[in-house]
């Protein structure tokens, strides 16, 4: 019979490198069940864990019970609650659970007051001990003191008097809710919107207080509006420009026109539940062409002009002034047109005191505060000047456009031009300090029309039929807002509204305070 391969293929013997008594044991051949062994392992290894752990010192105790409680699940999270739920709080004093009901009340101030407010009103959330300790009104007075929370002196006014208490104790808690609600509505955009109609053409100017709207417009009207009702109307027109109404400036019932009839007017706006003494009551010639620009206060008002772009004025220093520098201390207005002079008036006699030269291009915007002048023109500079010398301190330039409107504040001079750009000026030093345009700053892209600033922000308004609201310390835009149909020629704005007119013929007011 042939041999074949498979008969010298043997079965593969087994080898092992232990003693027979050191070999591992088989439960099935001992008869005890993989249970009990499982058991008896599980004995082995959790008496080995106990012996490692009495050996460990306090701190290497907590590392493994912190490292266990990573691997516990919601039944052993359980387990140990029910546990340790008598033991926990063994010595500890009454009520320890909560840190501040037993600590000192200045402490408890103390720790509160390093809370931001949403972190200040979920402690109020927590129970009703915590609400009193967290509704203190000096926490709340101290948020509303800090700069990110500050509004003008008028809102600061209105509020305390709207939430102060029979008592005569002011709810500061409830002052803060309505600043945070306003600083979020801005923020965000969030505003209601009513449009008020009624002008032939388009809006030029716009200013407004507390309870009324002022608009001037290419019709050669001033109309007044009244905030405080419903009604889309106006509820009075002022006529005596025989041109267009180019600037306003509101001051409680004193308003300032200037109009391209080259003339300023000074109109009386009182008004009484019998009779109204409404009229104008100064008229101011003297420039030689349109009046575009126009401020007052307390002491002054201020206008500038320009008469044409050909044949400018005769070679005069960089600044001077034809006419002794203005008392200061008297009543003034000071008015500058299309003429490319800035003049300085009596506001009783309507007597022109100054006249400030050097621009060499048409006046187009002007702001003043106390004895400093800053003034835009076509020329695409800005000068800033001293009222009390009647002379310029230093030229701005940068612009690549006319300079159409500014604003300054103690540090900055911020200005829009014909180049579609917002920029930003050191007013010691004249240095440029920022650039907001729409390629890097989401900015406009049309003409900058009109802007005005306050402590933290910016609004602009442009041709392109957008405001825009800035932050004034990083140059970001925080918000768009879009409802006219054409550009927007001028805005004003306080701490709860802004108002807007364009050519679309309508003025519109968008409050953040109803939302």
């Amino acid at each position: 019979m042939p041999i074949s391969n498979q008969d010298f293929i043997s079965t593969p013997r087994k080898y092992h490198s232990l003693p027979r008594q050191c070999k591992p044991c088989n439960a099935q051949a001992q008869g005890i069940s993989p249970r009990l062994l499982c058991v008896r392992d599980f004995r082995i290894k959790l008496n080995a864990f106990q012996v490692w752990f009495r050996d460990f010192d306090d701190e290497q105790k907590n590392i493994v019970l912190q490292e266990l409680m990573g691997l516990c699940g919601p039944a052993q999270n359980h387990l140990l609650s029910v546990r340790l739920q008598n033991s926990l709080h063994e010595r500890c004093p009454p009520n320890c659970q909560d840190l501040l009901s037993w600590l000192p009340a200045h402490v408890v101030s103390k720790v509160l007051s390093y809370l931001d407010p949403v972190s200040l009103a979920r402690c109020s959330a927590v129970c009703r001990q915590w609400r009193v300790l967290a509704g203190g009104r000096l926490l709340w007075r101290r948020l509303c003191a800090l700069s990110e929370w500050q509004v003008s002196p008028e809102t600061h006014r209105k509020q305390v008097a709207e939430f102060t208490d029979a008592d005569g104790r002011v709810n500061w808690k409830e002052v803060f809710i309505q600043r945070y609600r306003l600083r979020r509505n801005w923020l965000q955009g969030h505003c209601h919107v009513r449009t008020f109609e009624g002008h032939g053409q388009g809006i030029s100017c716009v200013q407004f207080d507390d309870t009324r709207i002022v608009s001037g417009s290419h019709d050669n009207s001033i109309k007044v509006w009244n905030i405080r009702t419903n009604s889309p109307w106006s509820v009075m027109t002022l006529l005596g420009h025989s041109g267009t109404v180019r600037c306003l400036h509101l001051l409680e019932n004193r308003l300032v026109s200037g109009s391209t009839d080259t003339t300023i007017k000074v109109w009386d706006l009182s008004t009484q539940l019998q009779w109204s003494s409404i009229a104008c009551k100064v008229t101011m010639v003297g420039h030689g062409d349109t009046v575009r620009c126009v401020q007052m206060d307390e002491e002054k008002v201020v206008s500038g002009s320009c008469d044409s772009f050909s044949s400018p004025p005769s070679p005069i220093p960089n600044a001077s002034a034809r006419l002794p520098a203005p008392q200061m201390d008297e009543e003034k207005v000071v008015s500058g047109s299309y003429d490319r002079t800035l003049r300085v008036w009596c506001v009783r006699s309507g007597r022109c005191q100054a006249v400030l030269t050097g621009h060499t291009g048409q006046i187009l915007c002007l702001r003043f505060e106390q004895l400093r002048l800053v003034s835009g023109a076509a020329d695409k500079t800005i000068k800033v000047w001293s009222l009390s010398e009647g002379r310029c301190l230093r030229t701005l330039e940068g612009h690549g456009g006319a300079v159409t409107t500014l604003t300054f504040d103690d540090r900055r001079i911020i200005s829009g031009s014909l180049d579609c750009t917002i920029r930003l000026w050191n007013i010691d030093t004249g240095e440029p300090l920022a650039v907001l345009d729409w390629m890097k700053n989401e900015g406009h892209t049309g003409v900058v029309r009109c802007l005005v600033a306050d402590r933290w922000r910016i609004v602009s308004a442009s041709d392109d039929k957008t405001l825009k609201v800035w932050s004034l310390d990083t140059g970001q835009r925080l918000v768009t807002l879009r409802q006219h149909t054409d550009g927007v020629t001028c805005v004003q704005f306080n701490d709860s509204v802004i108002v807007s007119g364009s050519y679309d013929k309508t003025v519109k007011l968008w409050d953040f305070s109803v939302c």
